[in-house]
């Protein structure tokens, strides 16, 4: 089953998250790539699989910022970082694949 749930569409994309835990408070991470229903971050591994998490991912434009908040849960950690899977399909989804990938050097 994770095999097929990875195998849909990921987008690329660079945006920052804020990663809110109960048991870890909050995370800064930076997303490496995403998909309708998971992310991956590159983030510190301290989270544990089934580990719910609350995310902001936050989008930043020429003069503006959007912020998508969601709940996930944490389905894979690796020595870069986390995968973790939203609760319900992204609904935001189009978000990233109408608006081009930006450098989160530039702000």
């Amino acid at each position: 089953m994770e095999k097929e749930i990875r195998a849909r569409a990921r987008v690329d994309y660079a945006a920052h998250v804020l990663v809110k835990s109960a048991k870890r408070g909050v995370v800064k991470g930076t997303i490496r790539d995403i998909a309708i229903e998971a992310l991956y971050l590159y983030i510190e591994p301290i989270f544990v699989i089934n580990e719910k998490v609350h995310l902001e991912i936050i989008l930043i434009g020429d003069v503006s910022q959007l912020t998508i908040s969601v709940a996930a849960t944490v389905v894979r950690i690796d020595e870069k970082g986390v995968a973790m899977r939203f609760s319900k399909p992204l609904e935001w989804w189009p978000v990233f694949s109408l608006f081009p990938l930006r450098s989160l050097d530039k702000r």
